[in-house]
């Protein structure tokens, strides 16, 4: 951008305002006489102001600063609740694991019980037999009884096992299957999670770089206003030149209002994506290409469809609700469970002190209300919605990869556009504020250039990000990530 400063503007102004009355200056410069008009004395100036404004002030320094694309990544693997929810998944499928294991192990469990009376027990004298019982008479001795005991404790123990237990065996492969689906879609959300992270630094640089462009336009809005004040100061300007010019500085500086409002609350959207409570941003002299090349390193780029993490887990679902359906069918079989229980009696009514039992129990499922007929119609009903699941992750896979690989192109081209159309505003403006220096031209012309050139700045760093995000995406469009 071609920047006049104040000396020269003076210096020009001076010059048209000679001119003008032997060369013939623009017609809205003429008297209203044909009386020559006499040159006109300008005092010398030793040095132009400076341009100077309290709001080309860079913006705030954020609370906090990541450096580099692995810092990122250390604050969403330790703080990001997307990324540890994520995790805690996995962790409660292996509990689920576990507990369709037990289904298959025995059972073990122990008993004590301790009892005191506490009113007087009742005592008796039984006759029992004693020496041969085929002995005529039998002989007979006394017993003596109390009842109930004072005091008793009993200490047992059981294991039982479920020997023939078909649901409980298939579970296990269905739990083995579900952790696999639950690993599957963490590694999915990572990869939604590191396209987050990338797409919210990116758009922190972006707007940093635009805050940035904003006040190099105050600060050439404000060149200008000098400008249009030294030609009316020497006779070669109006006040709707100054007007015009002051307007395009008020415009300046809403731009900057706004432009640091989007910084902000950039800053704020990586703070939340990566899980901090402040906000966040990149160092001023951040990398793009290191950037670029870290990511790449996170997530590895994979050209097999059906390996995509979100694909690969809504086919492992498919086979989840297949084995629901199966299960749900072996509700109808039959199981055998195993028992033995030995125990011990510090007073026990005419039995032993120790006692030890083994027992089977046969269960033959016939009639339960209907159960098992609604829990295997909603099965499949689970497992068609499932197949439609895949048919659409799939579908949604395809489209997103495409648009992805596309839109690296197209912004490509749109950047270059955008470049063009830079240069051409940056050379139009620059010879509109060298013709005005001159008297040519208006204040509107100056005006309308300044802004069209300040907006083609803009669209150009947004558009330089913004194919930075297209190829990240690109990348993680179909990545594996592992972090």
């Amino acid at each position: 951008m071609i920047r006049l400063s104040f000396r020269t503007a003076a210096s020009a102004a001076i010059a048209v305002c000679s001119l003008s009355g032997a060369a013939g200056g623009p017609a809205w410069a003429q008297p209203a006489t044909a009386r020559p008009v006499p040159p006109v004395a300008a005092p010398a100036v030793s040095s132009p102001p400076p341009v100077d404004d309290p709001m080309l002030a860079p913006p705030p320094r954020a609370p906090r600063t990541i450096a580099s694309w692995d810092d990122a990544l250390a604050l969403i693997r330790s703080q990001a609740p997307s990324y540890l929810s994520s995790a805690e998944a996995v962790r409660r499928a292996n509990a689920q694991r576990e507990i369709a294991l037990a289904a298959v192990l025995p059972v073990v469990s122990a008993q004590g019980s301790y009892t005191h009376q506490f009113l007087s027990p009742i005592h008796a004298t039984l006759a029992g037999l004693t020496g041969d019982p085929k002995a005529t008479p039998p002989p007979l001795v006394a017993i003596p009884l109390e009842a109930p005991p004072a005091d008793t404790w009993t200490g047992s123990g059981t294991v039982s096992w479920t020997a023939i237990n078909p649901r409980g065996l298939y579970g296990l492969g269905t739990a083995d299957r579900a952790v696999d689906a639950a690993q599957l879609t963490f590694e999915d959300q990572r990869r939604q999670i590191a396209t987050a992270a990338v797409d919210a630094i990116l758009a922190t640089l972006s707007a940093a770089r635009v805050a940035e462009l904003n006040r190099t336009g105050l600060r050439s809005a404000l060149e200008r206003l000098a400008l249009t004040r030294a030609r009316l100061q020497y006779g070669q300007g109006t006040e709707l030149d100054v007007d015009r010019a002051s307007q395009d500085v008020a415009s300046a500086r809403s731009a900057i209002l706004t432009g640091d409002e989007s910084l902000l609350r950039a800053r704020e959207a990586l703070g939340v994506a990566l899980g901090s409570r402040v906000a966040l941003s990149l160092p001023e002299e951040a990398d793009l290409a290191s950037f670029e090349a870290a990511v790449a390193r996170t997530c590895r780029l994979n050209d097999d469809l059906e390996r995509r993490p979100d694909v690969a887990a809504a086919r492992l679902r498919v086979d989840l609700a297949q084995r629901a359906v199966t299960d749900a069918e072996l509700m109808f079989a039959p199981s055998l469970v195993l028992t033995s229980t030995a125990q011990y009696s510090s007073a026990p009514v005419l039995s032993p002190n120790q006692t030890w039992s083994a027992g089977a129990i046969l269960n033959v499922p016939i009639y339960d209300g209907g159960v098992r007929y609604g829990a295997l119609k909603d099965t499949r009903a689970a497992l068609e919605q499932s197949r439609q699941a895949l048919a659409a992750a799939r579908l949604s896979a395809i489209v997103v990869s495409e648009q992805a690989r596309r839109a690296v192109g197209v912004l490509e081209h749109t950047r270059d556009v955008a470049r063009d159309q830079r240069d051409l505003a940056a050379r139009i403006d620059a010879r509109i504020r060298d013709g005005y220096a001159h008297g040519l031209g208006t204040s509107l012309d100056l005006v309308v250039s300044a802004q069209s050139l300040r907006q083609a700045d803009i669209n150009l760093a947004i558009l330089e990000f913004q194919v930075d995000d297209a190829r990240a995406n690109a990348v993680l469009a179909n990545a594996e990530c592992t972090y």
